[in-house]
């Protein structure tokens, strides 16, 4: 982990990231799905969020690709780039107003990590819904909600109940927590990795399928393909070319 202003802003120079909205069995299906490229932002400032509609679970799949430069990563000291942390945010009812204070913290500047007497050892905000909480002994920082997303919004609420069957309208969801993918119990995981191009196993992403669309053989077959799909359009090696699959859904 390196926090240095330099390296922020020059992170991007050599990873960048794509975003596919949705799923595919084909090439010619993954080319008409929604991809936002090169998303990826290190330089603190704030982004205009961006929005979309779908009408199915399914086509609301998340693929995060991680693209390293080969330039930089194919030389002799065998760099990877590792995903530490995802969270995301999951916005259940019928008005905006939720969204809309969510979107206005996404979009609000963050702070600046360098203080007059060198690197802030605490972390620091990104922007107005999450923050950075350094360890410096471990050399790693971990991606956490702000208090200002969590007075809008319930960090893993409980299952709704009969007595109250709405909890919250506004769920903050960890997908990835420092490299792994953590479940809690009687959930399953929300987030998978995409195996290397190589990879003739595809089970592990097979089963994530049916974990959200039902267990058919359907949704089976169709994980299996989407994940040769992703890994034959992006070459990912499982280094620096990498994939993550995460479920749209709430796991209640």
């Amino acid at each position: 982990f390196c926090d240095g202003i330099t390296a922020k802003t020059d992170l991007v120079d050599v990873v960048q990231v794509d975003l596919i909205l949705g799923s595919a069995a084909t090439d010619a299906e993954l080319s008409r799905l929604r991809i936002f490229k090169d998303i990826a932002n290190s330089d603190l400032t704030p982004k205009a969020a961006s929005a979309f509609e779908s009408d199915s679970i399914e086509a609301g799949l998340m693929t995060l690709v991680v693209k390293g430069d080969s330039s930089y990563f194919e030389g002799t000291f065998g760099y990877r780039v590792n995903v530490e942390d995802v969270i995301t945010i999951h916005i259940m009812e019928p008005t905006t107003t939720k969204f809309d204070q969510v979107k206005a913290l996404l979009e609000t500047a963050g702070e600046d990590n360098q203080l007059s007497t060198g690197i802030d050892g605490d972390g620091y905000l990104l922007n107005g819904a999450f923050r950075f909480q350094v360890d410096r002994a471990q050399q790693r920082a971990y991606l956490e909600p702000s208090a200002g997303l969590l007075d809008i919004c319930s960090f893993n609420p409980p299952r709704p109940t009969q007595n109250v069957p709405f909890p919250t309208t506004c769920v903050i969801r960890r997908d990835i927590r420092r490299q792994a993918y953590p479940n809690r119990n009687g959930a399953f995981s929300t987030a998978v990795e995409i195996p290397a191009q190589t990879t003739t196993d595809r089970h592990a992403n097979s089963v994530f399928f049916t974990t959200f669309l039902g267990d058919s053989d359907y949704a089976y077959d169709l994980g299996a393909k989407f994940s040769q799909v992703v890994a034959d359009e992006y070459a990912l090696n499982g280094r620096y070319l990498r994939a993550f699959m995460i479920n749209p859904g709430y796991e209640w």
